[in-house]
């Protein structure tokens, strides 16, 4: 007698007396019963009256087969064996199954899209084979793909004239529903589309028209795509990197996290196929958010704060970049979700954290099970137009147009930027809240040389509707302090004379470096042409920058470049 297989009770096996083998011309399997069925080369059962040929390399692959992906199995009835133990169900993928004849090598159904359903624990679809005319005298190949990868195959050869089926290299019968429909289903796992077994991997099939949310694994990267980011479905996948360093030439301190699949910060990200092949531009047609869990150690909150996401950019011109730091909704790096206290401090939840409270409803955020040592209590991201390597760092240099906040959103013309670049580690102030034009409050004054509503916005004592000049004897200097030393800062200055009855031309800015007692490092002084000019000072440890236009010369800055490690020499 034959058995049936595990999990396959719900579709019954029917069966031949071993007193008829042997004899070709029965016909044991009755046309008037529910069910047909699929019997295995090897197994004694139903020939028929034909002989089989099980075709050029006649195979099964899966995880338990042929050295197959081991996050790929197939499922009853196909085979009677069950999901591995331990794996995350990859639901995400758009997976196709194609059936080609191997007698011809022509591909003679292929089931995608809509054709493969997603269930709770599995893919399944059904392949008609009344539909496809099936040669007896031939073997039938079912190929499971993701992406560009192939991830499964099983052969089955046809039994009495289509009406059966049988899998070629498992000796097992594999039934059919009445209708000769053969229900095809198989379990994917996280980690199918990455290339080692132990990385901390995240995939799934992004769709043109849809927004789609990957997360990886143990919850420490993931991406946000936007509908519209790519022409045709692509395959995206991301994966922990074990190479260190984890972005060679990336100034210190980085933050890469540890080797494995746990704690690390090291991130690739890329698409099948290439967005190259996928876009025209080759690059997202919308800027996509990735974000990735920091292990950051005992750094401090007000330096945490600071860290920015860098992008290790390939190609012709090989470059290292930072990214423009987003809120990352879909990461909850922090265990407890909420605080920086765990490390002995009062809880309290970052700025970056905040916008990612506000921002969270983006998409719903799957259970995560980051580091305990990561300190960033919600994910944090960067905005990019492409794939390649992420990690964190500490930026070597920052540049503010007080036209942007750090969120890339707008300053409005007469908003106070005292505390807008915090969060990059710069505060402003004044030196004189007395002088004219008084108060504390340091402002985004659009009032420059072309007059009010010049379409820029320039750094000023002075409210909007008043123009943005100002000098060192009347109304004081902006002091801009930074939480972490520089070791230089420029910042775009444009002398506009003296204001007198009769406006003379002449007169300079100029900036001057301070260390963290107040001392004079440097200083530098613009020409006397009323054109922009950028003045840098440098110096080992500077704590902050003052700057005005000099006694009662005026002048209007913009553009502050804030550096904590100048490039290395060419």
């Amino acid at each position: 007698m034959i058995l049936s297989l595990d999990g396959a009770s719900a579709y019954p096996f029917f069966f031949c007396s071993l007193s008829h083998v042997g004899y070709p011309t029965m016909k044991c399997c009755s046309s008037y019963l529910p069910f047909v069925a699929i019997v295995a080369i090897g197994t004694v059962g139903c020939h028929a009256d034909r002989s089989y040929s099980a075709g050029p390399g006649a195979m099964i692959v899966d995880a338990n087969h042929d050295n197959g992906n081991v996050f790929f199995v197939w499922l009853p009835p196909l085979l009677g064996q069950q999901a591995p133990a331990g794996q995350v169900f990859s639901r995400q993928l758009g997976p196709m199954v194609t059936i080609t004849n191997l007698c011809t090598g022509a591909i003679i159904r292929t089931l995608a899209g809509l054709d493969v359903q997603v269930e709770s624990s599995d893919y399944q679809t059904n392949w008609h084979t009344a539909d496809d005319n099936l040669d007896a005298s031939c073997t039938y190949r079912i190929t499971a793909m993701a992406g560009s990868r192939q991830l499964g195959v099983a052969d089955v050869d046809v039994v009495d004239s289509g009406s059966e089926l049988k899998n070629v290299n498992t000796g097992e019968f594999i039934p059919l529903l009445v209708d000769r429909t053969l229900p095809i289903k198989f379990f994917i796992g996280v980690g199918s589309q990455c290339q080692r077994v132990d990385s901390d991997c995240g995939e799934g099939t992004v769709q043109p028209g849809q927004s789609t949310t990957i997360v990886t694994t143990h919850g420490q990267a993931g991406v946000f795509v936007p509908a519209g980011a790519v022409d045709q479905p692509v395959t995206l996948i991301i994966e922990s990197a074990d190479d260190r360093p984890c972005i060679p030439g990336l100034p210190e301190p980085v933050f890469p996290g540890d080797i494995g699949a746990v704690g690390n910060s090291c991130y690739d990200f890329h698409t099948e196929p290439p967005l190259a092949l996928v876009n025209t531009s080759g690059k997202f047609n919308t800027n996509v958010t990735v974000g990735i869990c920091p292990v950051i150690g005992t750094l401090d909150h007000a330096t945490s704060d600071l860290l920015q996401i860098f992008q290790l950019h390939v190609g012709a011109d090989p470059a290292i970049r930072a990214l423009n730091n987003v809120p990352a909704p879909f990461l909850h790096c922090d265990p407890g979700y909420a605080t920086l206290g765990s490390r002995g401090s009062s809880p309290r939840r970052s700025l970056l954290g905040a916008l990612a409270v506000r921002l969270r409803s983006l998409v719903t955020p799957r259970p995560l099970f980051a580091s305990t040592r990561v300190a960033i209590d919600l994910g944090a991201g960067g905005s990019t137009d492409m794939f390649s390597r992420f990690s964190w760092a500490l930026p070597s240099q920052l540049d503010l147009n007080f036209d942007q906040t750090p969120e890339l959103g707008s300053i409005l013309p007469g908003a106070t930027v005292n505390s807008v670049y915090s969060r990059l580690g710069i505060t402003f102030s004044r030196t004189n809240p007395l002088g004219l034009c008084p108060g504390t409050a340091v402002y985004a004054n659009n009032y420059g040389v072309l007059g009010f509503n010049s379409g820029q916005n320039n750094i000023s004592v002075c409210p909007l509707g008043l123009a943005s000049d100002f000098n060192e004897l009347s109304f004081g200097k902006i002091k801009a302090t930074f939480v972490v030393p520089a070791v230089q800062a420029c910042i775009t200055a444009t002398p506009t004379g003296f204001h007198t009855i009769f406006p003379l031309s002449g007169g300079v800015a100029f900036i001057e470096a301070l260390d963290a007692n107040g001392n004079v490092l440097g200083r530098t002084e613009s020409t006397t042409d009323g054109v922009p000019q950028q003045l840098c000072v440098s110096g080992a440890g500077i704590a902050a920058v003052q700057f005005a236009g000099k006694g009662s010369a005026y002048a209007i800055f913009d553009n502050l470049r804030w550096t904590r490690v100048l490039p290395p020499s060419p």
